[in-house]
């Protein structure tokens, strides 16, 4: 049963449920209502009838109780008359003046005999079956009301115990009216009706709204399920498009645009950085492949020509081999691993990398500025690797005689910020905002007879932005130099802004 409810479209589970729901709860309001009626118009007969009893009692009973004859008086005199009627009077116009039309009443006594009989005033001829503990209670002093059947007709019965009006009177005899409730039926089952009527319009409005609320609902999700088996084709294109919609179904879907322009950037970006790799990697695989060819063809016993291949074929390798090292360390730093963090003084860390990149800086001047506080934690190794390929970088775009290159650690109030500025060749305007991307290179030529890959760049901002820092535009104007910036909180904190 559950497969079977769970394979039902989501449309029409949702109007089912809601209409099921909405069913219910008129079906309960229905039925508190009914029962409150009934129970109102029963005990609004039941009181009035009390209070008809209750007024007829105080009418017709005497301030004393009726007084027997003297003794030895004579049984065929004329009637003496007391300061009381016999009870058997009383109880006879208590029947009678309580009876009219379909109500009927009569008097009886504690075993339920009858002590007088209104049925002749009455339509109603039929009494009720006794029920001795409710005539047990009418006896003890308490009014009673209840119902039962009578030839078939729901029919009220009142018990009023009768009284002397004094303080300790007993009881002399219990009246019993009853009432047949037909006119109550009448109304409850109008209403009852009305109730079903009104049911059943509101099953079907409910489910004609509730298949129209959930199908507008439901339209940006089927649109969405259609955008995904056109992306599952490989249409990264498409989009779902729902920038009126404000509520979370527009939300969803702008959250789904959102992811899917970002899988497509990534995908883009991957396929861009497999044809860059495949190019760079072919180059020196090429270059190795034609140095083979030519020891293969070179005469024997020439051995300047070996050498000179062998050593062409080395520089290669050492190519390839940083490529290959740098494309690893993207790949790290592209899975989000953890950071090896410890406190570290970046003017110290940079003071290193100077002294060690001093003896390829041949006759250029190098400088390091320190100011202010210069601690953070960081990852040593990579922040390393970030001040080696800034300062490769200098070197590389300076002349080797007039070059200077310039490194200031700066202490702020949140954090360092470093910059490394060069009197080199400078970058040109439309360059400067694509120097961070793989394998981009200002100048192709020299980059790639200096070795280097063209993920130098990319490394550092990759590195920066895993310790939650940030890399600022660069700086620079042709054959003035070139400045970049980076800024690293004082704690570290990984971001996966990194890529």
């Amino acid at each position: 049963m559950r497969t079977r409810w769970n394979d039902l479209p989501l449309r029409l589970r949702l109007t089912i449920l809601y209409v099921g729901l909405l069913v219910i709860l008129l079906v309960i309001l229905g039925s508190v209502l009914y029962f409150d009626t009934r129970n109102f118009m029963i005990s609004t007969t039941a009181f009035r009838l009390q209070a008809l009893a209750a007024n007829a009692i105080s009418h017709a009973t005497p301030g004393e109780p009726p007084r027997p004859l003297p003794p030895g008086s004579d049984l065929s005199a004329p009637p003496i008359t007391f300061n009381a009627p016999p009870f058997a009077v009383i109880a006879r116009n208590l029947a009678r003046d309580l009876t009219w039309q379909d109500y009927t009443t009569v008097v009886v006594d504690q075993t339920g005999a009858l002590i007088a009989d209104g049925r002749e005033f009455s339509t109603q001829t039929t009494l009720p079956p006794t029920n001795q503990d409710s005539l047990a209670h009418a006896w003890a002093g308490d009014s009673v009301t209840y119902v039962t059947a009578v030839d078939g007709r729901d029919t009220l019965v009142v018990l009023m115990p009768i009284r002397y009006p004094r303080p300790d009177s007993p009881v002399v005899g219990v009246i019993q009216m009853t009432n047949p409730l037909d006119f109550v039926d009448q109304v409850l089952g109008r209403q009852r009706a009305l109730i079903i009527l009104g049911v059943l319009v509101t099953l079907l409005i409910g489910t004609a709204g509730g298949l129209w609320l959930t199908h507008t609902a439901l339209t940006p999700l089927r649109l969405m399920v259609a955008v995904c088996r056109r992306i599952a084709s490989g249409d990264l294109s498409q989009r779902v498009n729902l920038p009126q919609r404000k509520d979370e179904t527009g939300q969803l879907a702008s959250a789904f645009d959102e992811m899917v322009a970002r899988l497509d950037d990534a995908f883009t970006t991957q396929r861009q950085f497999v044809a860059d790799a495949s190019h760079e990697l072919r180059t020196p695989l090429t270059a190795i492949s034609g140095s083979l060819e030519v020891l293969l063809l070179a005469p024997e016993g020439d051995p300047e020509t070996m050498r000179r291949v062998l050593h062409g074929m080395r520089r290669e390798v050492q190519r390839l081999t940083r490529l290959v090292t740098d494309l690893l360390t993207l790949t790290r730093l592209d899975a989000h691993r953890q950071l090896r963090l410890q406190p570290i003084d970046l003017a110290g860390l940079a003071s290193e990398v100077v002294e060690s990149t001093r003896s390829l800086a041949q006759n250029r001047k190098m400088v390091l500025e320190t100011d202010g506080d210069t601690k953070c934690a960081g990852d040593a190794d990579q922040l390393k690797q970030v001040f080696y390929n800034l300062l490769g970088n200098a070197i590389q775009s300076t002349d080797a005689e007039t070059g200077a290159i310039v490194l200031r650690v700066q202490g702020l109030e949140q954090g360092v910020r470093v910059a490394v500025t060069d009197n080199g060749s400078g970058i040109p305007d439309q360059a400067q905002p694509h120097i961070f991307e793989r394998f981009y290179r200002v100048d192709k030529a020299r980059a790639r007879a200096s070795g280097g890959s063209g993920l130098g760049l990319a490394i550092v901002k990759a590195i920066v932005g895993g310790h939650g820092g940030n890399v600022e535009p660069v700086e620079s104007q042709l054959e003035h130099g070139t400045t970049i910036r980076f800024t690293l909180p004082r704690q570290a904190q990984r971001t996966r802004s990194a890529n």
